[in-house]
């Protein structure tokens, strides 16, 4: 079965230009929120990047900084007499292909933490987040009627990228946000693979590099791997039979350094630094009560932290039947990831906001586009403008979590209040990329706003040239 086709590409010119306007406004804004409460909170992030680059091995332990000086307790383990985080290795690993030229450059944590962590962190985890924003931008257009414009799919991208705990999280350079912008990719390009013919040319380039990102998705985070089985069944579903091996290849690609950090490590390219540490509290058991007790708990942290992510998942319900394929699929990964976190112990401890619900968080927003399929212009202005202020306020929320920390423990029902009353009275961070980033900010900014301006709502929305191939 083939999809849609996709919308006329006419307009080459404006949109491209409008999409990467976009990608380096947000970009810019996750670097300049990069504060020194999250650099100095999250030191295990940094940890593993510096001992793979500067002492050349996987442990942690040996580093004379002491920000970076890992006990073996909470999230780092013991294992043959060496200290391992409690992590999959894709965090340090791409962090490492970062801090390498500027190692090499004479940049370094013990020089200058701050700097170093920050520039580590946007290079890595703001720079994945910001490249999602415009995946689920493109994911956007192709399901949004090509009569109803931009501004559901630019809507979307925007909720995604900066009003919901996406944007808090944007300035770590944390596992759970760099699979998620894989996983985001990944469905991106299969989605791509759906829209083309069997043995269409460029569908073959298209599997191997969906399911690499697949691949990195699990050696990044084990959050979301229930996710990536729902896209594994939804490759099947396409039935792309020819392009199989070049799945598989890519997948064997992406998990490579998974497979090889295990056996390096643990003796087993199966055995998992989690399962490795012990750390049973993220082993699925299922127990009535705990369940219960999380789902209350996501409940209420998903309407204090992102109210606005609601909408989405009743917009998924509006989703018309040529998209029904694709619903299925975001649902699967919603319930997927629900029913592993709702069956944890874990519920991601100190942090603002729920941190597990990460992965969802680019899917659930995508729902937004079934407000565009209502018939009546009214209906749609008036989901519309209800959507836009529900989505200022999330904006707000995590804009001061951005600013302020992640790293919350014993948190308030909501930290919203205690961080601004922290900002009111002075107590704020310091943002070592800010002074860098403010020009470059303010430029895309407007750059994007006079490429929106310059549009032409007469012509039909394209994807980009990259989507012509």
């Amino acid at each position: 079965m083939i999809g849609p086709p996709l919308p006329n590409q006419v307009e080459r010119r404006s949109l491209p230009r409008l999409q990467w306007f976009l990608f380096l406004t947000i970009w810019f804004a996750y670097g300049a929120a990069i504060n020194s409460g999250n650099l100095v909170a999250f030191g295990l992030q940094q940890a593993g990047v510096e001992a793979y680059v500067e002492r050349h091995h996987l442990y942690l332990e040996g580093s004379h900084v002491q920000l970076l000086q890992v006990q073996p307790v909470v999230d780092a383990f013991l294992y043959n007499e060496h200290i391992y985080p409690g992590k999959q290795p894709g965090q340090f690993m791409l962090g490492a292909c970062v801090y390498f030229p500027l190692h090499a450059l004479g940049l370094s944590y013990s020089s200058n933490y701050l700097l170093t962590a920050a520039l580590v962190t946007f290079f890595t985890a703001s720079l994945v987040t910001a490249a999602s924003a415009i995946a689920v931008f493109r994911i956007a257009l192709i399901f949004t009627p090509e009569s109803r414009g931009i501004f559901w799919p630019l809507l979307t991208a925007l909720i995604y990228a900066l009003g919901t705990t996406a944007f808090a999280y944007s300035g770590i350079a944390w596992h759970d946000s760099i699979a998620t912008g894989f996983l985001v990719f990944a469905f991106y390009l299969l989605l791509r693979i759906s829209r083309k013919t069997p043995g269409e040319r460029g569908t073959n380039a298209l599997a191997v590099w969906a399911a690499a990102f697949l691949g990195l998705t699990v050696t990044t985070s084990m959050l979301p791997f229930f996710m990536v089985v729902i896209l594994l069944l939804y490759f099947v579903a396409l039935r792309r039979w020819n392009s199989l091996p070049y799945f598989i290849l890519g997948g064997l690609i992406g998990l490579s350094p998974l497979l090889a950090y295990n056996a390096l490590c643990f003796g087993n390219p199966l055995l998992l630094p989690n399962i490795a540490g012990r750390y049973s509290d993220t082993f699925l058991h299922l127990n009535w009560n705990n369940f219960l007790s999380k789902l209350n708990f996501y409940l209420r942290m998903s309407t204090l932290y992102m109210p606005v992510i609601w909408f989405g998942l009743v917009g998924l319900l509006l989703y018309p039947g040529r998209l029904q394929r694709e619903r299925f699929a975001i649902l699967g990964m919603l319930l997927a990831l629900a029913a592993y976190i709702l069956n944890i112990d874990a519920n991601g401890t100190c942090q603002y906001g729920p941190r597990y619900l990460l992965p969802a968080l680019p899917f659930a927003s995508l729902g937004l586009i079934g407000f565009s399929f209502f018939e009546r212009k009214g209906l749609r202005w008036l989901a519309g403008s209800i959507v836009l202020v529900c989505a200022l306020i999330s904006f707000a929320i995590n804009l001061v979590g951005a600013m302020q920390g992640a790293m919350l423990c014993d948190f308030p029902h909501s930290a919203f209040a205690l961080y601004v009353s922290q900002m009111l009275h002075g107590e704020m961070r310091s943002y070592p990329l800010a002074a860098l980033l403010v020009l470059p900010l303010c430029l895309s900014l407007v750059l994007f706003l006079q490429a929106l301006l310059n549009r032409n709502p007469q012509k039909t929305r394209v994807l980009t040239s990259v989507d012509e191939s």
